[in-house]
């Protein structure tokens, strides 16, 4: 498969993320909100970002298929921004999680958070692993660093729903907190290496 074709399957994944992560992710926080589970409400602006972050992905690959000298500027400011999207995200999960261990807060399960995360786990691991392979392919740190934001998605909603049973099943209420914040190390960690993309960017 030449580059041409390539970019139109990384623009293509773009679009279906964009959608994919904008619809749970808005599901998610507002099933989150009314539930007190902090891993759903992370789980949904993870999506959210997630679709927020693929905007500029298309742009990206647009820009590329259309004036391939500008390629290694858009990627690598692209990739910025997925990094600063992962760490605002860490930030607001690592606060929220932090607040609910010292309040012993303890989330309150729903059929259709249950429903959402479980429908999550099983379509969202696909769309993750065929951007992982594009952006291999393409030599793409941006595209490699929305996977992870898609990745992410998964851990979260995993996170979320095994944070829900042994909380049901043995009142660790601690949990879900604790998953959350396991989840935030890993986002500064690689928003801090897709951060320091832009410093390849040369001056306008």
């Amino acid at each position: 498969m030449d580059r041409r074709a390539l970019l139109h399957r990384a623009l293509v994944l773009s679009m279906l993320s964009i959608v994919i992560s904008g619809l749970v992710g808005g599901l998610a926080v507002a099933v989150a909100l009314s539930s007190d589970s902090l891993s759903l409400l992370g789980f949904g602006f993870d999506a959210a970002i997630d679709s927020a972050a693929s905007i500029a992905l298309v742009w990206r690959f647009r820009i590329e298929a259309e004036q391939p000298h500008r390629a290694h500027r858009v990627e690598t400011i692209a990739e910025a921004v997925v990094g600063a999207a992962l760490l605002v995200l860490a930030a607001y999960v690592a606060f929220n999680a932090a607040g609910a261990l010292i309040n012993g807060a303890r989330p309150d399960p729903t059929f259709a958070g249950t429903a959402l995360l479980a429908v999550c786990v099983v379509i969202l691991p696909f769309l993750a692993v065929a951007k992982s392979r594009v952006a291999k392919r393409l030599g793409s740190g941006a595209l490699r660093a929305d996977s992870l934001l898609t990745g992410i998605s998964v851990l979260l909603a995993v996170i979320s729903l095994v944070g829900l049973g042994l909380t049901e099943a043995f009142g660790f209420f601690w949990a879900d907190a604790v998953g959350a914040l396991a989840v935030a190390i890993i986002m500064v960690r690689e928003g801090i290496a897709s951060l320091r993309a832009i410093r390849t960017v040369d001056p306008i």
